[in-house]
């Protein structure tokens, strides 16, 4: 074939080194470029997932820093017994409950602590604030004896309920309980939440916490507590009123024993311990009456407990009342009887108050009496500026 391009004279010059243009669709070494697509933003709403999970975590935190503050679960969930005297130093009434100083579980016997975490939540020390198997464990009880017989709460959410909550039965203030049980858990350990479990609950009686009960049913302090003393004292965990050995001895002895029982099956005592626990025996101490319901007591009583402040033992807070007018207006409001309705503020120059009647009979006026209803009094319209000087400073 001629080919007149490589006659003689006619080859075109070629310089070797120069630069070649790739082919179209094709890489500078010839290999073929896949046609780019628009890039699609993917996973987009994992983003917004994690986002929102984070926001309400914070809200989380932020709501349980203000509603459930580690500082309240160290006060008594129940008023401590408050003496009022008078300006003589005469107490007139008493109002609260039996309460004492808090215990530390550390300090204890491993006994004492050992009979509650037996009944009430074996693997109190291997969870975090819930646990699944004993919810499990309960359910399936429950389900064989066609009722409820017992609840899955760990000892994290019975304290959560007892400081921060209320006892509804609603899905809503479990759902509460959980959160709350998962705070402690995230800042106490478990030997201060159980300490404060133990100093706070209700043991019968109107007696709260173990160093009450354990002066109030024995006579002695919980570091010198029994097996068999320890065990029936956890043993009023399940229903306090009901079992409180002042008034159901047979039945808080022979939940004793299921606690005894139970303390062996989690191996915190051995089977000869176990023999030898009797039923323990009852020293009782007289609990403290409420006393001394009056106008002014009532009306006093939530300036007392400001000056008395927080704690755990019996209070006493001096008054400005002097008995002798006191009995004279309740004896002048006495004659008016049924006629008509009668109040009585007796004032010093000073505006201390120091004698009030707000009736003829305060028993005939029980919206008068809040440690019945659970109400705080208003004061009488005279006084309502200077209630406050009703107690002395």
């Amino acid at each position: 074939m001629h080919h007149p391009e490589f006659e003689s004279g006619n080859t075109p010059a070629v310089d070797p080194f120069a630069p070649v243009a790739p082919a179209m669709g094709s890489d500078p070494f010839g290999q073929p470029i896949a046609p780019t697509k628009p890039r699609r933003r993917r996973f987009w709403w994992l983003r917004w997932a994690i986002s929102g999970v984070l926001l309400l975590l914070m809200a989380a935190v932020a709501w349980l820093a203000v509603t459930a503050p580690l500082s309240k679960s160290l006060q008594p969930i129940a008023p401590p017994s408050i003496a009022l005297t008078d300006s003589n130093g005469r107490m007139f009434a008493r109002r609260g409950a039996v309460t004492d100083r808090p215990v530390d579980v550390t300090k204890l016997p491993p006994h004492v602590w050992q009979a509650f975490v037996a009944i009430e939540d074996r693997r109190f020390y291997h969870h975090w604030a819930i646990d699944p198997h004993g919810i499990a464990r309960a359910a399936w009880h429950n389900l064989r004896a066609g009722h409820v017989r017992e609840g899955g709460s760990t000892i994290t959410q019975q304290l959560s309920k007892l400081v921060f909550l209320n006892s509804d039965r609603t899905a809503g203030r479990k759902i509460r309980e959980v959160m709350v049980a998962f705070w402690l858990e995230a800042w106490l350990s478990k030997d201060q939440i159980l300490s404060r479990y133990l100093s706070n609950v209700y043991f019968g009686d109107n007696v709260y916490g173990l160093r009450a009960a354990a002066h109030h049913y024995f006579g002695k302090q919980p570091e010198d507590l029994s097996v068999s003393e320890s065990a029936m004292l956890a043993g009023l965990m399940k229903a306090p009123s009901k079992l409180a050995p002042s008034t159901n001895l047979a039945g808080a002895q022979a939940r004793e024993m299921l606690v005894v029982a139970a303390m062996k099956d989690a191996g915190f005592i051995d089977a000869a311990t176990a023999a030898k626990a009797h039923p323990a025996r009852l020293h009782l101490r007289p609990v403290p009456a409420e006393i001394g319901g009056s106008y002014f007591a009532d009306w006093v009583l939530p300036a007392a407990r400001d000056q008395a402040g927080g704690g755990y033992e019996q209070q006493s807070v001096q008054t400005t009342l002097d008995s002798r007018l006191q009995r004279a207006a309740e004896a002048a409001a006495a004659q008016v009887g049924s006629k008509g309705q009668v109040a009585i503020v007796a004032m010093k120059p000073d505006r201390r108050v120091v004698a009030m009647v707000g009736g003829s009979k305060y028993e005939d006026s029980g919206s008068t009496a809040p440690h019945r209803r659970g109400a705080s009094p208003a004061p009488p319209s005279s006084c309502s500026s200077i209630w406050r000087r009703c107690v002395r400073a």
